[in-house]
This record gives C-alpha cells, sequence and structure tokens, in this order.
C-alpha cells in the first residue's frame, strides 16, 4: 500500500512537465486560444485620405467568437496571412466595407483604404468601396461586381473603368429625322428650290445627309438614322455629351454673289433651333444627357422646322 501512495505521489510531482500536451485553454470556442486574445496583436492599417500606414495594437474577447459582429471570428482576424484585422472594429480600414465584405465577398484589402484591384483608378477616396457602390446601384449582384473588380474596362471601349462616364456601356444614340420645312426662300427669290445638308455630331463622331431638293413652303417627310457614337471618357456617372444636328443650305451658282447674307459664300445656315436667344441652325447643346434627353423633338425658327427623335443605342452590360 505504501509503495502504490509512493508512485501516485511521484505522479502528480511529475505531471507539470507534460503541460506542454495539455490543449490550451479557448473559452469561446473561436479556434483562437485564450493567452492569444488576451495578449493581442499589432494591426497596420492605411485610413482613408492618409498616404501613410498606422500601427496600433488591438485586444480580443475571449468570451466572444466574433467580438464586433462583423461575420468574421476572432481566428480569421487573426490569421490573415495578408494581414491581421481588428477584431473590435466591423470596418478596420473605415472604407464604407466591413472587414467581412472585402474578405468573404469582394477579395479586396481590409487594411487599405485605397485598394484597387484592377488599376482602374475608379474615382473617390473609399478606392474600390466607389466601384462597388457605383454597381450595386445599376442592381449587380456581388458575384458579378467580384468579377468586374477583377476588369479594368467592363464594357470594353478602350477606356478604364475610372475615366468612363458609363463603365457598364458603350453610350452610343440613334438619331432618327423623321420631318424637315423650310419656310424661308434663304438667297433671295430665286432660291425656292435649296440643297440642303444635314450634319449630326458628337465630340467623336460625324455624319452628313444630304437633300437634293427640299422645296420652301413643304413639308418633307424623311426616314433618316444614324447612330453616333458619343464620348465616354469623363468621371463614372456623369453622362453629359456634347452633340449637334445642324441644317445647311448649299449655295449654288449665282445665289453665291448678289444673295448671300451669312458671310460664307458656300452655304448657309438654316436657323431652325434658339441657343442664347440666337436662333442657329441646329439642335446643339453641350450638357446631352443620355439618361433625360432621348425623346421627340421638334423645333422651329425664322427659317424653318425640324422633327427628329433621339433613342438610347448604348451597348455593354446593361
Amino acid at each position: 500500500m505504501k509503495k502504490i501512495l509512493v508512485l501516485i505521489a511521484s505522479m502528480l510531482f511529475l505531471l507539470p512537465t507534460f503541460s506542454g500536451c495539455v490543449v490550451k485553454e479557448d473559452s469561446d470556442e473561436d479556434g483562437l486560444p485564450d493567452n492569444i486574445e488576451k495578449e493581442g496583436w499589432d494591426v497596420t492599417v492605411f485610413y482613408p485620405g492618409s498616404a501613410n500606414s498606422t500601427t496600433y495594437h488591438v485586444y480580443s474577447d475571449i468570451h466572444k467568437k466574433d467580438a464586433d459582429g462583423d461575420g468574421l471570428t476572432d481566428y480569421e482576424e487573426f490569421s490573415r496571412q495578408d494581414g491581421t484585422t481588428d477584431p473590435t472594429k466591423k470596418d478596420t480600414d473605415g472604407d464604407g466595407l466591413t472587414d467581412y465584405e472585402e474578405v468573404m465577398i469582394f477579395h479586396t484589402n481590409p487594411l487599405n483604404w485605397h485598394d484597387d484591384i484592377d488599376g482602374d483608378n475608379f474615382p473617390g477616396w473609399k478606392g474600390d468601396y466607389q466601384e462597388i457602390e457605383y454597381y450595386q446601384k445599376h442592381g449587380i449582384d456581388n458575384k458579378t461586381i467580384r468579377k468586374y473588380l477583377q476588369n479594368r474596362d467592363v464594357d470594353n471601349d478602350s477606356i478604364p473603368d475610372g475615366y468612363d462616364k458609363d463603365p457598364l456601356r458603350n453610350l452610343k444614340i440613334r438619331i432618327n429625322i423623321t420631318g424637315l420645312r423650310i419656310t424661308s426662300m434663304l438667297d433671295g427669290p430665286n432660291d425656292d428650290i435649296l440643297e440642303i445638308l444635314i450634319n449630326v455630331s458628337s465630340e467623336i463622331d460625324w455624319h452628313s445627309f444630304s437633300i437634293p431638293s427640299v422645296i420652301v413652303g413643304e413639308n418633307e417627310s424623311l426616314n433618316l438614322s444614324y447612330i453616333l457614337d458619343l464620348d465616354d471618357r469623363g468621371m463614372p456617372g456623369q453622362l453629359v455629351n456634347s452633340m449637334a444636328i445642324t441644317v445647311i443650305d448649299l449655295d449654288e451658282g449665282m445665289e453665291k454673289k448678289p444673295f448671300d447674307k451669312d458671310g460664307m459664300p458656300n452655304m448657309d445656315i438654316v436657323r431652325i433651333y434658339r441657343v442664347a436667344n440666337q436662333y442657329t441652325g441646329s439642335y446643339v447643346t453641350n450638357d446631352f444627357n443620355i439618361s433625360k434627353d432621348c425623346h421627340n423633338y421638334h423645333i422651329k425658327g425664322p427659317d424653318g422646322e425640324m422633327w427628329f427623335e433621339i433613342e438610347d443605342a448604348s451597348t455593354g452590360k446593361s
């Protein structure tokens, strides 16, 4: 009996030497031992608007698997290979996306506010957050957004998304000219049959329609159509463009000298649209917005009137 008691005492004495085999305590069962949660760890982060990183020490809660409630366990915040996140903040870098969204959904960097995966330089002080927000407002699902974040030119128009007025579409409009009526004998009483040229133009595209004989005072039913390419370069979401539809009477023969009034001996501008209290020969605008200004038009001036329609003919992702 004495020998047995001595043996038990010896085993109790030796027990601490095997402490390395004892599982470390994990009170909240999050996979991160209590001692690490108590000791904490360093976090290095780039905050919005700052070009320099900030490093600080954080501590976790041994009684909560997800101390900040962002969807990432404290173990997942600690064990990230490209930098530990803050288990006490849902959005470590303060860019508007939670750590969970960045790590698990969009695969962006939760430690850098100016993360730009595809290098498209999407504008805004919160980097990829602005691009994600833009796509979400246009009804794009998160899985597709993750793909778009890897593509610097989503609509394949050769303009990086950060410099594209609409990163999802190549902006185009269809101009349908349906009617024209000239009411003035532009070069005097002998000029009652006109040779008309109609130009449609944007900052990057141009096309002309020739109408060889327009009788003054009569309605001309037309079926002229052209898809005009608009300039996509600009800030995402700012859809303003410049465009014009210009009506010209080409001067012929004796009309040039005795009756010319506009200082351009080879042509007369047909005044049918008013801009800044002056009539011009066209529908001219520097603030055409494809999202609001596609509809039917009827314009009228001292030399005549015109009927036309503008339609959205953009191509792309939506």
